[in-house]
C-alpha cells in the first residue's frame, strides 16, 4: 500500500486557480439564492451541482507492455491493483473513479457484454470480421471463426450454466482487491500452474470494469481510464476504447523507453493524431531499463518528435520521461523492490539532476520518476480545459438567472401606470414570447440541417477525391509493371481529407450558432424591456456559450485499407486484368471511406448538433418561464413572494445586492 500518498498532491498547483474560481462562483450563487424566487433558486442550485458533480476524465492508452497500467496504479495510489502482467486482448477497460458520488456502497462494478454485442462477435467476427468481410478476406474470415469458437469454447467452460445469463448483467461489490479485478479483467497464462484458477473467469465477457475509491490528496474528482489498448485480437474492445476517448480531457499515451514511438501501433498513432496538441501527453515510461539514460533521453526525444512529425502531429506535445518502478518505491516507501541494475540508473540520473552524492531521498526519487511533471501537465490540461469550459458556462448562466432575478424583482414592484405591459406590438405578452420562440426553434432546426447538409456533402466529397486518386494510382502502376508485384495505396491521404471536412464544419458551427444564439439573446432582452419599459435600467441577457466540438476520433477507427500481414497480398493475387483491379478496388476503398463518413455522421456531427440545437431551447426555455412569470404579475398584484428578502443586510436594497454580485460575476469573468 501507499505509504506516501502526500506525494499525490505534487502538481495540485496547476488547479489551484480552478478550484479558487469555483469555490468563489458557489459564493455568489449562494449570495444570489438569497434574494431569488422559488424558480431562480432551483436553477441556481442545479448550477452548484454541476460544479460539485465535475468530474476531469483522463483516458491511459499505449503500447502493450508498456507499463501503462502501472502507471495507473501509481496515480491511484494502489500500486499492483490493476494487473499489469496480462495477455493483452483479454484485458478489459477499466475505470478509476476517484473521489466521486458511487451507487450505494459500491466499490467494484463489473459489466457484461450485451447479448447483441457478444452475438455481432461470435456470429460476424466483430469489427474484425466486418472489415475481412468487406476486403472479401475469406482465409482471413476463417481463421477468425476458429479463433472465436475457440473462445467460446473456453468461456462456456469457465462459466458453464450461467454463460448466458450474466449478459447484458453487471456484478457490483462493496469491496475490490487485486484478485477480485483479476477475476475480471484478465486471463493470465492458462499453462501456468500458479495461476489462480478464478483468475479471468469472467474476462471474455466482461465489457467494462468500475472502481471507486477516495483520494484527498486530489483536491477534484477524476476519472482514469485504464484501456486494452487498440489491438485485441478481434478489434472489438478498439470501439470501447475510442468511446472513453471521446468523453476523455486528456490522453496520455504511455510508451516503453525502449520501444517509443518507433514500434508504436499504427492503430495508436491513427488515434492521437485526430487529438487536440493540448489534449495529449506523451508518458515515456521505463527510463529505469535504459544503459544510459542521461544519454539516450535526449536521443529518444529525438527519435519521437520526429515520429511525431512523421504521423502529422503538433511536436509541441507534452513529453514526459519517468518510470513506474522508481514511483511506486517512492509511494511504497520500499526502495527495496528495486532491482540492482535500476539502483544504478537511478544514482546516475539522481547525479545528473544535480541532486548530489547523498543517499537518494524518497521525495527525491519521485521527483525523477517523472510522476510529478505529469500530475502537473494533467492538471494543467484539466484547469485550462474542461474545468475553464465549466467555469464559463456556469458564470454565464449565473449572470442571465441574476438578471431574471432583477427582471423578476422590478415587475413585482410595478404599480398604477407603471405596471408591466399587456400589450406587445398588437399582441399578449403570452403569444408574443410563443411566437419568438418558436421562430427561433424553427432557425436553429434550418441551422442544424444546412451545417449538416454542408459537412456531408464536403465529406462525401473527400471520399470520390481520395477514390479517384487511389484508383488513377493504382492504374498508373499497372500499365507501368503489369500484375507484377503488390501495390498498395496509404489511406492517411483520406484521412487528412476527411479531417479538414471535419475542422471546417467545427469552424462554421462556431461562428453560425455564436451568432443565432447573439440574435436570440439581444431578441428576448428586447421582450424584457418591453414589458418593464425603462424600469430597467442597466440590463442584459447574454447568450449561451457555444458547444465544444470534439476531436473527430472516429477518423483514426482501423479500417481494411489500414491491414497488413497477408491481408493485401492475397487480395491482389484474386485478381486478374485491369479492369478487374480497378472496379474491385474502387468497391473496397469506397466502402471503407464511407465506413469512417457514417461513423463521423453518427458519433459526432449528429451528437455536435443535437448540442446546438438542445443549448439554444434551454436557454428560450428558462427564458420563456421567466418572461411569462413577469408578464402574469400584472395580473396578480404587487406581492412579493414569501422569502424573497431573506438574508438580505438592511443597509442594502436588492438591487444593490444583485447589481453588487453581477458586478463580482463579469469582474471575475474578463
Amino acid at each position: 500500500m501507499a505509504r506516501n500518498d502526500h506525494l499525490l498532491s505534487v502538481g495540485n498547483e496547476a488547479l489551484a486557480p480552478m478550484t479558487t474560481a469555483m469555490s468563489s462562483l458557489t459564493s455568489q450563487i449562494d449570495q444570489l439564492t438569497a434574494v431569488a424566487d422559488a424558480r431562480s433558486s432551483a436553477r441556481l442550485a442545479s448550477l452548484k451541482t454541476k460544479m460539485e458533480n465535475f468530474v476531469a476524465s483522463v483516458t491511459f492508452v499505449g503500447q502493450v507492455k508498456a507499463g501503462k497500467s502501472s502507471v495507473v496504479n501509481i496515480m491511484a495510489g494502489h500500486p499492483g491493483l490493476l494487473p499489469s502482467d496480462v495477455n493483452p486482448w483479454t484485458s478489459v477497460v477499466t475505470t478509476l473513479n476517484i473521489n466521486t458520488k458511487a451507487p450505494g456502497d459500491t466499490k467494484a462494478r463489473f459489466t457484461f457484454f450485451e447479448q447483441e454485442e457478444w452475438d455481432n462477435l461470435t456470429v460476424g467476427g466483430g469489427r474484425l470480421g466486418e472489415l475481412a468481410n468487406r476486403a472479401g478476406a475469406d482465409d482471413e474470415m476463417e481463421d477468425i471463426r476458429r479463433q472465436i469458437a475457440e473462445m467460446k469454447e473456453k468461456s462456456e467452460e469457465r462459466l458453464g450454466k450461467h454463460f448466458d445469463l450474466i449478459l447484458g448483467q453487471s456484478h457490483q461489490y462493496d469491496y475490490f482487491d487485486e484478485e477480485l479485478v483479476q477475476r475480471y479483467v484478465c486471463l493470465g497464462d492458462e499453462d501456468d500452474p500458479d495461476i489462480n484458477p478464478k483468475t479471468g473467469r469472467f474476462a471474455d465477457v466482461t465489457k467494462a470494469a468500475d472502481l471507486f475509491m477516495d483520494i484527498p490528496q486530489y483536491p477534484i474528482a477524476l476519472k482514469l481510464c485504464d484501456t486494452p489498448g487498440v489491438n485485441d485480437t478481434f478489434m472489438v474492445r478498439e470501439q470501447i476504447t475510442l468511446r472513453s476517448l471521446r468523453g476523455s480531457e486528456v490522453c496520455v499515451v504511455v510508451l516503453a523507453a525502449s520501444q517509443a514511438l518507433t514500434t508504436m501501433d499504427m492503430a495508436l498513432m491513427r488515434i492521437i493524431a485526430q487529438f487536440e496538441n493540448r489534449q495529449i501527453i506523451l508518458f515515456v515510461n521505463r527510463i529505469d531499463e535504459l544503459e544510459d539514460p542521461v544519454n539516450q533521453v535526449p536521443e529518444i526525444r529525438d527519435r519521437i518528435t520526429e515520429t511525431l512529425k512523421q504521423n502529422n502531429i503538433s511536436t509541441d506535445t507534452s513529453v514526459v520521461f519517468g518510470s513506474a518502478l522508481w514511483a511506486e518505491a517512492a509511494l511504497t516507501g520500499d526502495p527495496d523492490i528495486l532491482t540492482e541494475d535500476s539502483r544504478k540508473v537511478l544514482n546516475r540520473f539522481y547525479l545528473a539532476a544535480g541532486f548530489g552524492s547523498e543517499a537518494a531521498s524518497l521525495d527525491k526519487i519521485w521527483a525523477l520518476s517523472g510522476f510529478p511533471d505529469l500530475l502537473l501537465a494533467i492538471n494543467e490540461r484539466i484547469a485550462q480545459g474542461s474545468g475553464a469550459r465549466l467555469i464559463e458556462r456556469i458564470r454565464n448562466r449565473a449572470r442571465n438567472v441574476a438578471s431574471q432575478i432583477r427582471a423578476t424583482s422590478v415587475a413585482k414592484n410595478m404599480t398604477g401606470d407603471d405596471s408591466v405591459l399587456r400589450d406587445l406590438d398588437g399582441m399578449p405578452p403570452e403569444e408574443a414570447i410563443s411566437k419568438v420562440i418558436s421562430s427561433y426553434e424553427d432557425k436553429a432546426s434550418e441551422l442544424t440541417s444546412a451545417l449538416r447538409k454542408k459537412v456531408m456533402e464536403r465529406l462525401a466529397g473527400a471520399e470520390a477525391s481520395f477514390v479517384k486518386r487511389a484508383t488513377d494510382s493504382l492504374i498508373a502502376h499497372l500499365e507501368e509493371h503489369g500484375e507484377q508485384g503488390t501495390w498498395q495505396y496509404e489511406p492517411a491521404g483520406l484521412r487528412t481529407l476527411q479531417k479538414a471536412a471535419y475542422f471546417s464544419f467545427a469552424r462554421a458551427m462556431r461562428k453560425e450558432a455564436g451568432a443565432l444564439y447573439t440574435s436570440a439573446a439581444k431578441d428576448i432582452e428586447a421582450i424584457y424591456h418591453q414589458l418593464l419599459g425603462n424600469h430597467l435600467g442597466e440590463f442584459s441577457i447574454e447568450a449561451p456559450i457555444v458547444p465544444r466540438v470534439p476531436p473527430p476520433l472516429g477518423i483514426g477507427r482501423t479500417i481494411a485499407l489500414d491491414l497488413q500481414s497477408t491481408w493485401w497480398r492475397r487480395w491482389w493475387q484474386r485478381r486478374k486484368g485491369f479492369e478487374a483491379y480497378a472496379a474491385d478496388y474502387t468497391r473496397l476503398i469506397a466502402s471503407e471511406a464511407n465506413s469512417i463518413t457514417k461513423d463521423i455522421e453518427e458519433n459526432q456531427i449528429a451528437a455536435v448538433l443535437e448540442n446546438v440545437r438542445a443549448t439554444l431551447a434551454d436557454f428560450m426555455r428558462e427564458q420563456k418561464e421567466t418572461l411569462l412569470s413577469i408578464a402574469q404579475s400584472a395580473e396578480q398584484g404587487s406581492d412579493n413572494p414569501a422569502g424573497l428578502l431573506a438574508g438580505l443586510q438592511p443597509e442594502k436594497s436588492r438591487d444593490e445586492i444583485l447589481g453588487d454580485i453581477l458586478k463580482d460575476l463579469s469582474t471575475e469573468a474578463a
